[in-house]
């Protein structure tokens, strides 16, 4: 230990400090990270695919789909109807005769928002902690790092057997949005695009 740099030093104590004062805590950062791996990699082997399910914020229920094929998606939520071709997000409102035009927020992994990449949690933007695993699924709690740009606590709940996520859980300072997802299946078809002509009439808002 004589010949050891103080740098060395620090390394060998972080060492000992993971192994015998927070093993538990480094295999559960372990395990969780090696889930989301999982699911990120699962969702790439999808030429295209859908997900089907249903939305609790508060009393309202609401159930929704959403249909991704590469970047561009398709979300049908209540009276919503949303389209995007990777770069510009369609949103309309079919009760009010409305169409908003916003761009596309690439740091969201929040199922609503961002649907192409809302289960591709691989990087540093989040610390992945496991909050439990039995029964054939794993909880893993992720939580922004400092300065990612990114707001909310996610917690996700994936089955184990199939690495397929079963619900999200977004929380925004208190704030709750549950998504319990009821299917995750590939599709052979193109996703629906935007076509301006099916919406002639409705109040156009563009926020770019």
């Amino acid at each position: 230990m004589k010949n050891l740099s103080k740098y060395g030093l620090w390394a060998v104590v972080m060492l000992l400090e993971c192994v015998f004062g927070g093993g538990k805590v480094c295999a559960a950062e372990s395990r969780a990270a090696e889930i989301l791996r999982q699911v990120a990699e699962q969702f790439r082997t999808y030429r295209s695919y859908e997900v089907r399910f249903v939305v609790t914020a508060g009393e309202h229920v609401t159930r929704g789909g959403y249909s991704v094929e590469g970047e561009r998606y398709r979300l049908v939520l209540g009276d919503a109807d949303v389209y995007s071709d990777g770069k510009v997000r369609y949103e309309v409102d079919n009760r009010n005769r409305e169409v908003t035009i916003v761009g596309i927020d690439n740091r969201s992994r929040n199922m609503l928002d961002n649907p192409t990449h809302a289960f591709d949690f691989v990087g540093d933007t989040y610390a992945a902690e496991l909050v439990r695993e039995s029964n054939g699924r794993a909880v893993v709690r992720l939580t922004p790092r400092k300065g990612s740009g990114t707001e909310g606590v996610i917690t996700l709940t994936v089955g184990t057997e199939d690495g397929k996520p079963q619900s999200v859980l977004y929380d925004y300072d208190g704030e709750l949005i549950h998504i319990h997802i009821d299917a995750i299946s590939p599709i052979s078809s193109s996703v629906e695009q935007y076509d301006a002509a099916r919406f002639k009439g409705y109040e156009m808002i563009d926020f770019r």
